[in-house]
């Protein structure tokens, strides 16, 4: 069966149930119909039913014949896609990926993990939508992205995490301030500052949310943002503390005017950024080569950690 349908008999059988005809197929075909009319019973004989019923005025196709047919056509529709996305691969062609990530993904995972993507497949057109963490699954099953890098707390229907990694909350301080000395700040001294904090359509609030209820703290913040990025530069400004979400590769060290202390209360569960995908849907082979590079990177996170 499998040579029967990736031989030239998938192109014989397609002409004859056109042209209705074994003479004709062969004219179009530039070969011989004794050719085609071998390859057609030695199909049959392979498959033990007839696919044509032999007329005094030509061909057609039986049931069986039917069947078979669709499914050549399927697959040399099939055959098409995929040579046209190898070639994407070859830089013949551009290829794209859309991947819709959380902004807690954003500071230093996400350029990190898209760097050497970009670096070895430089015709490849990236799309990269920074979204709420509840939208990113909706739009991994709609098409709109070819995988999605979330925070949202499985299970989740249509979807399934290949990768997964965990990611600690840290408090953001200037680099330059009175905590200097120390390693760590407790959730009490780090809520009697002015603090700027997410709003609730990121999902880093609610790890504050219960930061604040272990410290029986009532949160007063003087900033909320949507803008994990805004909420660094107004900390850097000397306007407050934040919190966000780094990873066990990222370095507390200062840097960019910033300094990343982790929280001295071990009760702040970490958080879990996974890869998500859509099995059901059909996935370009550009995508799936740029989920590989993403996913080697969550490995290599697991393996190294803090190293």
């Amino acid at each position: 069966m499998r040579r029967v349908l990736f031989s030239r008999f998938a192109n014989y059988l397609d002409e004859i149930a056109r042209l209705g005809s074994i003479r004709k197929a062969a004219d179009k075909l530039n070969v011989s119909a004794s050719a085609i009319d071998k390859q057609l019973i030695h199909a049959e004989e392979a498959l033990g039913v007839a696919l044509f019923e032999r007329l005094p005025r030509g061909m057609r196709l039986t049931s069986a014949g039917e069947i078979l047919l669709h499914g050549v056509r399927s697959w040399q529709k099939d055959f098409a896609r995929i040579r046209f996305e190898i070639e994407e691969l070859r830089g013949l062609r551009r290829g794209e990926v859309k991947i819709a990530v959380s902004q807690e993904t954003v500071f230093d995972f996400l350029p990190g993990a898209l760097a050497s993507f970009m670096k070895d497949h430089p015709r490849i057109a990236n799309h990269i939508a920074v979204v709420e963490s509840d939208r990113i699954r909706q739009m991994v099953l709609d098409g709109q992205a070819d995988f999605g890098l979330t925070f949202s707390p499985p299970p989740q229907p249509g979807v399934t995490a290949t990768r997964s990694a965990s990611f600690h909350v840290r408090a953001v301080v200037p680099a330059e301030n009175d905590l200097r000395p120390k390693k760590t700040i407790s959730l009490s001294e780090f809520f009697q500052r002015p603090t700027i904090i997410p709003d609730a359509s990121v999902h880093l609030r609610d790890i504050v949310d219960i930061a604040a209820a272990k410290s029986r703290t009532r949160l007063q913040p003087i900033l909320t943002t949507n803008n994990l990025e805004l909420m660094r530069l107004m900390v850097r400004e000397g306007c407050g503390f934040g919190l966000t979400a780094i990873s066990d590769k990222s370095s507390t060290d200062t840097k960019d005017g910033l300094t990343y202390l982790p929280l001295g209360d071990k009760s702040i569960p970490p958080l879990t950024l996974s890869l998500i995908v859509a099995p059901e849907r059909k996935f370009s082979l550009t995508s799936i080569l740029a989920r590989r590079y993403f996913e080697v990177y969550f490995d290599d996170l697991e393996q190294n950690g803090g190293k």
